[in-house]
């Protein structure tokens, strides 16, 4: 177990201009999405900062607080004066702990949809993002002029809602970081052409803001490399910092734009820490300040970041989100019990993508910590019982860490060799290894917590029965429904797929099928890839998992049938059937056929028990099939009557 004094310049206070921080870790802004339709702060936010705040996080910054109806987007905060009630709500929430908060002021330009703000949307140049697609109104300078002051009226606003600092939005989304851009900016006055002129509202913004905030300090989330065509680099990144520095009391690191959002949001297809280079060059040009992000998931890495000196303070997003307790567990020295983020990106970036609030695979309580935060959930049982859970994968293996955590004395039965079920094979396809960290986590809980685990053990009736349980959960998970002569996802990760030409059958549209496609594709076979939805891989998170993968599949022999089932093989011809278009296709030549995501649920020994267990639940795959979120969210609302 590592301990905390290896942890020392991490764990050490630091100083922004006055405001003291008792270590060096910072939330890092991002939008959840918990805003309600007019634009005010929830609850909702007030309990999810007041987690991390009791997790011992030193700053959060409070993102993307719209300085202007112009550049509203759906569920965002505005800087308005119906907000400041709620906002005073949450930073007082947040100082009881003795953390920081910041305001994070911004405005979206060509990423604003006019349907949601009812104008024109505004832009340097009417040039769209293509992830919005909304040819925008190219601003006047009287526009210009206004938004500088909406800047500096909105931080005035705030001030009242007791931020104890504030931070200009310059990052992957939002019309600051549009005027700095080459590919987003052509104009041809002073706000535009040279590097000079593209940072002059920037410029303008912080000096017309500065003049409301007192000695309370005021930073920046700089964009570093847009990883666009003809977009600025971390050369020019470099450039902007120095202009910006004398106006800045820090400098927040940020990468990319929606356009090529998975540097922004990496997900588990790069390597952890990859944006690390470039931030130690911004470090060395500039005087203030530098905050770290992209990636820094361990503590390991974190404490070398900053005894490198490539950063001063280390920024969590998704870390956070998935332990909120990170700092806590680094203070007591229990790295092992970190709950990691493991990158997948489904239940935060995939649902802020799709307009909804975020949560997390590996952490089902965020976003619903009025519910489910630590303190309820670990919360002692006044009367602890004896628990067997039927089943080690991750549904069983959480319900036996909640279960544990309240007091119960908890047997788990799995009849494998290991723990994990589903987890284990998700995390041995290309480009997936980190999913084992929730495995991982678990198994780590379920060993502090005294969990009698008892491996190569079959739940039955009787073993059941046999421990005189008071609480039984059943946890045992689904089987696949392959027809015969048909391969599985196992038998693909078993190299048992002969032959140089193969069907993959996906109704997953997810992880297995995805997975099972380019791990045949490495092999050199050609894959004919076939799924029901609309398009291949869809339920994975578009645009940080599933674009990287397309990008890795081009190199590849892999055609694609999207909308369409397999309704016949035969001697080595496969029939397609699109349902939409009522079309049929032959494939020839065929030599093997995978199927994956087709499952039924295990469920004959929760009706075994029904009648002679008072206590008895079904949770996980067992209850019905669906993937690990859903797993681990069914054990989490299980707590609730355990």
């Amino acid at each position: 177990m590592e301990n905390k004094r290896d942890f020392s310049q991490l764990l050490s206070p630091f100083s922004i201009k006055g405001v003291e921080l008792k270590n060096r870790v910072v939330f890092l802004p991002h939008e959840p999405y918990y805003g309600s339709e007019d634009h005010l702060p929830t609850k909702k936010h007030q309990f999810y900062y007041e987690e991390r705040a009791r997790g011992g996080v030193a700053l959060i910054v409070m993102p993307s607080l719209g300085v202007h109806p112009s550049g509203y987007y759906a569920c965002q905060v505005a800087a308005r004066e119906e907000s400041l009630p709620r906002l005073k709500e949450i930073t007082a929430t947040v100082h009881s702990y003795g953390t920081k908060i910041f305001a994070q002021l911004t405005h979206y330009g060509n990423q604003t949809k006019s349907v949601e703000t009812l104008q024109p949307t505004w832009a340097p140049s009417a040039i769209p993002d293509m992830t919005v697609r909304e040819i925008p109104k190219e601003m006047t300078k009287e526009e210009i002029i206004t938004l500088v002051k909406a800047f500096g009226q909105a931080a005035q606003l705030l001030m009242r809602a007791n931020f104890d600092g504030f931070e200009i939005k310059v990052a992957h989304d939002g019309i600051l970081r549009q005027f700095l851009s080459p590919a987003k900016n052509s104009r041809k006055d002073e706000y535009g052409g040279s590097l000079q002129n593209r940072a002059r509202i920037v410029i303008e913004v912080l000096k017309e803001v500065r003049q409301y905030l007192g000695d309370k300090p005021l930073g920046l989330r700089l964009c570093l490399d847009e990883f666009i065509p003809n977009g600025y680099s971390i050369d020019d990144a470099i450039e902007y910092a120095k202009l910006f520095n004398p106006f800045v009391d820090y400098i927040n690191s940020d990468f990319g734009t929606w356009e090529s959002m998975a540097y922004s949001l990496p997900s588990l297809n790069f390597e952890q820490g990859f944006h690390l280079k470039a931030i130690a060059r911004v470090k060395k040009a500039v005087t203030v300040p530098v905050i770290a992000s992209g990636r820094i998931i361990q503590p390991a890495m974190a404490e070398q970041v900053l005894e490198s000196g490539t950063a001063d303070l280390i920024g969590l997003a998704r870390g956070l989100i998935a332990e909120p307790y990170w700092v806590k567990k680094v203070e007591a020295g229990e790295i092992e019990e970190i709950s990691e983020c493991t990158g997948c990106n489904q239940k935060c970036v995939g649902r802020l993508l799709q307009n909804r609030a975020i949560s997390c695979v590996v952490n089902p309580a965020s976003g619903f910590e009025e519910n489910y935060s630590r303190q309820v959930i670990y919360s002692r049982s006044s009367s602890p019982q004896k628990v067997v859970i039927a089943g080690g994968g991750p549904a069983g293996m959480k319900a036996a860490e909640l279960a544990a955590r309240k007091g119960h004395q908890v047997v788990l039965l799995e009849k494998s060799d290991s723990l994990g079920g589903r987890v284990k094979l998700e995390s041995s396809l290309p480009g997936k290894k980190e999913l084992a960290g929730t495995a991982r986590y678990l198994t780590s809980a379920l060993t502090n917590l005294n969990v009698d685990v008892r491996l190569n053990t079959e739940a039955t009736e009787d073993k059941i029965l046999a421990e005189k349980p008071d609480i039984v959960i059943i946890a045992t998970g689904a089987s696949r429904l392959n027809n015969p002569g048909t391969y599985s996802i196992e038998d693909v990760l078993n190299h048992k797929v002969k032959g140089e030409n193969a069907l993959v059958m996906d109704y997953d549209a997810g992880l297995e099928g995805t997975g099972a496609v380019e791990y045949l594709a490495s092999q050199g076979k050609t894959v004919h890839w076939v799924t029901a939805v609309f398009f291949n891989g869809q339920d994975n998170e578009v645009s940080t998992v599933l674009l990287p993968i397309y990008g890795r599949l081009g190199t590849k022999k892999v055609i694609t049938h999207p909308m369409s089932v397999m309704v016949k093989f035969d001697n080595g011809q496969a029939t397609l059937l699109n349902p939409y278009f009522n079309r049929t296709e032959i494939l020839s030549g065929i030599e093997a056929v995978v199927v994956t995501g087709l499952k039924a649920a295990n469920n004959a020994l929760y009706a075994a028990l029904k009648d002679k267990v008072a206590n008895l639940h079904l949770i996980g795959d067992a209850a019905a099939p669906r993937d690990t979120a859903a797993a681990l969210a069914d054990a989490l609302t299980l707590s609730a009557y355990l």
